[in-house]
């Protein structure tokens, strides 16, 4: 259940220094350390490796969430999504894990996904629990709806590898209904609050170019409550979950929960 998680919804876990078994290697980690730039033979080569890699991200993102799913994704999802009500849309709905989740209150689903092989899986999986689902290939800056047309909008784990945040965000906000909501489950990064959170978030830093290749464009130091924030949403309803069954790592810090929009 979702007692397994830790979750704190005032400030970013961290390990004081008597607590981490690092601090006389790590120090007092420094809050502006950046990892190096990155050479050009080195962007070159990621450039290489993302277009040798694309065309399989979907197999393997479908499988890799076939095992996170047991070990720690499901009673996230399905606590998040108890809230989800009326008109729902999915941006970046992937293999369509989150769809079995659903309450009775959802009348409608809609998604846009550009993976094919994403898209197929889910309508496969849709056709498996008998729910009709409306999928569209098409991106986040983009959305194929008209103005106020859904009463929810859930983003998972899709602002990670959206190319700009702020115009998918202001997407979100032109198709969601007068006093609709967005269900937030992302993976971001660690922040600045305390010794391993810096180190952890150094090391999303430092990795973005190569995991950008691997995974198909997405980073894994995305500042997402941030980025919410600027588009005007309300981020209280946020809070940071961290599986206890597995160490702190770049891609297992999550900010979960419902961002409200604000009045312009």
């Amino acid at each position: 259940m979702i007692s397994r998680f830790r979750e704190n919804p005032n400030h970013s876990p961290s390990l004081s220094p008597a607590a981490t078994p690092f601090q006389l290697s790590l120090g007092e980690w420094p809050r502006t350390a950046r990892p190096a730039p990155i050479p050009n033979c080195a962007r070159q080569l990621c450039a290489t490796v993302s277009v040798m890699c694309s065309p399989f991200f979907g197999t393997w993102y479908s499988a890799g969430m076939s095992v996170a799913e047991p070990i720690f994704l499901r009673p996230v999802r399905r606590k998040l999504l108890a809230d989800a009500r009326g008109r729902v849309l999915f941006i970046g709905l992937g293999p369509g894990h989150d769809i079995g989740y659903l309450p009775v209150e959802v009348t409608s689903i809609a998604a846009v996904e550009p993976n094919p092989i994403m898209r197929s899986t889910a309508l496969a999986r849709a056709r498996r629990h008998g729910i009709a689902l409306e999928i569209h290939d098409a991106y986040a800056e983009n959305l194929p709806f008209p103005d106020a047309e859904f009463d929810t909008v859930v983003l998972p784990m899709v602002l990670c590898s959206v190319r700009d945040m702020a115009a998918a965000l202001a997407e979100v906000r032109r198709v969601l209904r007068p006093g609709g909501q967005v269900l937030v489950l992302e993976h971001v990064h660690a922040g600045d609050d305390g010794l391993l959170n810096r180190a952890i978030g150094f090391t999303q830093d430092a990795m973005e170019r190569p995991w950008m290749a691997l995974a198909d464009g997405c980073h894994p130091n995305r500042r997402t409550r941030e980025a919410l924030r600027d588009a005007a949403f309300d981020t209280s309803g946020l809070h940071r979950v961290i599986p206890r069954l597995l160490p702190p790592t770049p891609m297992t810090i999550l900010l979960v929960g419902r961002a409200l929009p604000m009045a312009a």
